[in-house]
């Protein structure tokens, strides 16, 4: 059927129109279920604080069965910092010579284990320096090297005195025989009868396999200690100890006879028995642990009755 021509229409013009959706602020919450109005929104908390739900007027109750979540929260810049992972630990790069393990016994006299290249027999300037960063002036080599006992140097280039002193070999390159394995078993037996002692077979095992180095006993001579002792006191360290600077060095299964090499000298200097100088270093905190518990009772009487000659 056709419209009236003369019935007025009651469309609007194009222009004016009305925009077809209403533009909407933000945030908006909807529930699909309960009728559309805006809810009262929690205000937003701190970090590190308790959560809450988005708080609803009780008129209008969420039905049941439907959970709004609490809104979700931006950290504040001061709250990221927290919250980031702890920077890697720098990789330690170790000293030049640390595993030498370079120890000052009193001021001006240090003892440390010699190079590796020393020790393998090839000729090479010491590295190590003492306090300040100053040369040493006077030296006293360990070395299973030397043939002679005894032997006192000058450095052509730098002046400097060296003494040194031979040790045995504690490990030979040659395995022993049957005989010397049964003599040193019948004198550790010897031993452990007169003094009531049953040895068990770690004890046999230990016996056979020992060099010297774990009876914490030195193998220098009585002349040789008299040798170092008068060497410390001719370089005059107790007199000057800011110009002289000794350092003793022995390979790494000598530890025993450096330590017993400079006991006589610090106990007439200290004016203390050789066991008491021994204490006293085995319990100061600044001594490597390296240098501690080196000379047994026997080989501290030892010493003792050598200094005083």
């Amino acid at each position: 059927m056709m419209k009236d021509p003369t019935t007025p229409t009651t469309a609007l013009p194009r222009s004016v129109h009305l925009p077809r959706f209403r533009p909407l602020s933000l945030p908006v919450y909807l529930d699909y279920r309960a009728p559309t109005k805006r809810r009262t929104i929690a205000p937003v908390e701190a970090p590190g604080a308790q959560r809450h739900s988005v708080l609803v007027p009780a008129k209008q109750a969420v039905p049941s069965g439907f959970h709004i979540s609490g809104i979700p929260r931006i950290l504040r810049p001061g709250a990221r910092a927290a919250l980031a992972k702890p920077p890697p630990p720098a990789f330690r790069h170790p000293q030049q010579n640390e595993s030498r393990c370079c120890q000052m016994l009193i001021h001006g006299l240090f003892v440390a284990f010699e190079d590796d290249f020393v020790d393998s027999g090839v000729p090479k300037s010491e590295d190590l320096r003492a306090d300040g960063g100053r040369e040493f002036t006077h030296f006293i080599s360990l070395s299973a090297r030397y043939k002679t006992p005894i032997k006192q140097v000058v450095d052509r280039k730098t002046g400097a005195k060296r003494l040194r002193l031979g040790l045995p070999r504690l490990y030979s390159t040659t395995p022993p025989t049957a005989a010397d394995i049964e003599e040193k078993v019948a004198a550790a037996k010897k031993e452990a009868d007169a003094a009531g002692i049953v040895l068990s077979q770690d004890d046999y095992y230990d016996i056979v396999f020992d060099e010297g180095e774990g009876s914490r006993y030195t193998r220098l001579e009585a002349l040789q200690l008299l040798a170092a002792r008068d060497f410390l006191f001719g370089s005059g360290l107790r007199e000057d100890s800011r110009t002289v600077r000794v350092l003793v060095t022995t390979p790494r299964d000598h530890r025993t006879d450096a330590i017993a090499a400079v006991m006589g000298y610090l106990s007439l200097v200290l004016g203390c028995s050789v066991a008491k100088v021994l204490r006293t270093q085995d319990h100061h905190p600044k001594v490597l642990g390296i240098w501690k518990d080196t000379i047994s009772e026997d080989c501290a009487a030892f010493i003792e009755d050598v200094c005083n000659l």
